[in-house]
């Protein structure tokens, strides 16, 4: 009978989230940095597929729980951005930990992506401007997206409306 190899999975840590809505461009390193505002961070990775691209998601384990509320509250009222496009993250209690290596700094391919969405601005847009009115905007998009599950057209569609028609 040929052997398979014993995989662990450990319970979930409390003070971990998980981070949505990543850029390709951001790694490990700016992931722990930009969440570290919040409190002591314990690990930060950004999963990678099996090429050793971004996925768009990573996780952020702080030291306490309290830092780990923080960030989460904070990241739900405002819009936390990690480039300088207005793509902010989506930051949720983690539901399970799966153990990835993650993305490190120095395996980066620096594309044109890269240098154009380059790691210059982490932090919020303060209400009331444009940016933040768009970013606002976007946030409920995905909301009700996740809720209705509604198609990427109809969100063109309503973003047309609500920023060139009014």
């Amino acid at each position: 009978m040929p052997s398979r190899p014993l995989r662990i999975r450990f319970a979930t840590h409390g003070a971990a989230l998980t981070v949505k809505n990543l850029s390709p461009v951001v790694s490990n390193e700016l992931l722990e940095q930009a969440f570290s505002q919040f409190g002591p961070v314990e690990k930060a990775v950004v999963v990678v597929d099996d090429r050793g691209r971004a996925t768009g998601k990573g996780f952020v384990e702080f030291a306490a729980k309290p830092p780990a509320r923080k960030a989460l509250e904070r990241c739900g009222d405002g819009a936390f951005l990690l480039t300088t496009t207005p793509r902010p993250v989506i930051v949720e209690p983690m539901e399970q930990f799966d153990d990835e290596d993650g993305l490190p700094e120095k395996l980066m391919q620096k594309t044109q992506q890269y240098h154009n969405q380059a790691p210059l601005f982490v932090g919020f847009f303060q209400a009331g401007i444009l940016e933040w009115v768009a970013i606002s905007f976007f946030k409920e998009f995905l909301k009700m997206k996740k809720k209705n599950n509604l198609l990427t057209s109809t969100f063109h569609s309503v973003w047309f409306r609500y920023f060139y028609v009014s």
